[in-house]
Formats: C-alpha cells, structure tokens, sequence
C-alpha cells in the first residue's frame, strides 16, 4: 500500500475500535488497535527508509513528514487512551503504543534510528541491482547538524551509484571531507575502493559514524580532520597525506568554510575533487567565493551540472562539481 491508503485504513482501524469499544465489544476492539499499531510501525518504518529510482522509472512515493502529521492527528487521542491504561488490552499492545507516540512526536523524542536507503542500477547487462545502505542517525536533541543526512549527500551517492564515474575505483584512494553519517563515502568503500577514510570535525559525529560503519560491513578509516585546521596551520598531521579522490557535499555554511575548503581540497588531492552541495539563496555568498578561490588556487573545473530535486520544503537545486589539476 502507498502512504495514503495505509492512512486511510488506519483511520478505519481507529474508528471501528472507538465502535467496539462503546458496544463493550474488547476483543474486536483489541484487533482493531492491533491492526491499526501494524500499519502505524510498517508507516514510521518506512519514513525512515529512502528509495533512488533510474531515470526513467517513476518515482517511489516516500513516507513524508506530511504522512507523519497525518498519522498523529489520527491516532493521538486513542494512542493517549491506551498509554494511559484507559483501554482494556494487553500490555505488549500499550508498549507499542508507547513508542508509535515517541515516533509520532518528531525525531527528537523518538531518539535513535536506523534508516536504509535503497539506490539502483542497471549491471552490465541491462539488469536492475541495487546498492542499500544502512544509516545511523542519533536524536536531533542537543545535536550538531552532522548526524543528518542532508539532501546533497544522497544525490552525490545516487552519482556514484548509478554513473560510476570513478573508474577503477579498486586501485583509487577516497578521502570524504566533512562526513556527517558517512553516506557518500560508505558508498565508495561499498563499491570497493583502495581505501576509504571518512572525516570530520566534530568528535560524537565520528562516533556515529563509526556505527554506521559496522552496520554496513566496510571496511573504512574514521579520523577527526578539521579542514579549516588543515587549511591554517603548516604543521597539521593531514599536510602529509594525499588522496586519488578528495570527495565532499554540503560544507559551504560560511565565508570561513568557502575561503578555506579549496586551501584543504589542493593540499589533500592527486588528481580529482567531487563536490554536491545546495544553492540556496541564503549562501550565494559562500558558492561565488569558493569558485573563485578554487579558480585562484589553480584546480581546473573539469565538469559541473545542476539539477532539481522536490524536498519537504519545496524544490531545491543542487549543483555538481568535479574540478582536476590544472
């Protein structure tokens, strides 16, 4: 079922156990609720999972946060009903209740999840695969903005996926500056490159990356690097290392991050730089500087392209870099 019939006959659920329940009817009205707490898991499970498409399929209708709104406004009063032990069913039925509602509330209060996204491709023979990975993400409260997936990073995965436009990936080393959950460089351990080292700044951003690391089985190195650090100071432990591929989405937040990361990116890179990152007009600023300062410091735009993509928020474009030596 797509979201909206699994919303439509979880309102059905909802109605006939608030029906049973006046008639006195418990163990249908328990059934209904059952029922009803399946779909409700089988909705909240599937906002958490993500499904690429080929170009020319049509598109799998995710669970939005809209879907989300919904299934509270329909099930709060009978979800409080139950948890408050105003309804005569099992304890096991409670429990679950329980969690739909800390689910139901947004994700800091639901806490910890893990979320698979799922991103096709046609094999060498015209045959549908698929790469899934799986991404853990801690509860926003009190958190940095790394340990979300944001929007450029399962564009740039798609890419990679879908385009391979590394070749020979087996003999190439991948650094992913800026990592967040470690999506975009999981993908290139997935896919078997050399080696894969996944950094970022922020130490408990690292940790869960570390998880999402062995849930998917890969090998990969975690290590804290600040590009700003590495940009500023001679003496930095990264100015000794270089990489086949420097690999980054979504790190222009501020004029520091755009007047640094191309300093980082030259001293990092042997050959290549691939880069996915929003336009938003609230940082034109930040993009217009970084062109220019990776222009000034010599790395040559080999490629760019910008696409749109529908968000919870409404469209938004992205655009594609791949800059090489000169």
């Amino acid at each position: 079922m797509d979201p909206m019939q699994i919303l439509d006959t979880i309102q059905n659920h909802v109605s006939q156990a608030w029906a049973y329940r006046k008639q006195g009817r418990d163990s249908d009205m328990e059934t209904q609720i059952d029922s009803m707490l399946s779909l409700l898991e089988d909705l909240i499970d599937r906002s958490y999972d993500r499904f690429a498409t080929l170009d020319d399929e049509e598109e799998i209708r995710p669970v939005k946060s809209q879907d989300i709104q919904k299934a509270r406004q329909l099930t709060q009063t009978i979800l409080v009903r139950i948890v408050s032990g105003e309804m005569s069913i099992a304890d096991e039925q409670i429990d679950r209740a329980a969690k739909a509602m800390a689910h139901l509330s947004g994700r800091g209060a639901a806490g910890a999840m893990v979320g698979t996204w799922y991103i096709p491709y046609l094999d060498s023979n015209g045959v549908r695969e698929s790469v899934s990975l799986k991404i853990h993400e801690p509860s926003f409260i009190g958190n940095d903005i790394g340990f979300k997936t944001w929007g450029a990073a399962p564009l740039m995965a798609k890419r990679l996926v879908q385009e391979r436009f590394l070749p020979n990936l087996e003999n190439q080393t991948v650094i992913e500056l800026g990592t967040g959950t470690g999506m975009v460089g999981l993908i290139c351990a997935k896919l078997g490159a050399a080696s894969t080292d996944l950094t970022d700044y922020h130490p408990s951003v690292l940790e869960n990356v570390a998880i999402n690391v062995k849930l998917n089985e890969v090998q990969a190195n975690v290590s804290k690097l600040d590009f700003i650090e590495l940009a500023t100071n001679p003496d930095s432990v990264w100015r000794n290392r270089k990489f086949d591929v420097v690999i980054a989405s979504d790190l222009l937040y501020e004029m520091e991050h755009a007047e640094y990361l191309p300093v980082a990116i030259e001293l990092l890179m042997t050959d290549v730089f691939y880069f996915m990152i929003p336009l938003r007009a609230t940082h034109t600023k930040e993009v217009a500087l970084f062109e220019r300062r990776m222009e000034e410091i010599g790395l040559y735009l080999d490629q760019t392209s910008d696409q749109e993509v529908e968000e919870d928020e409404g469209w938004v474009r992205y655009r594609f870099y791949s800059y090489i030596r000169a």
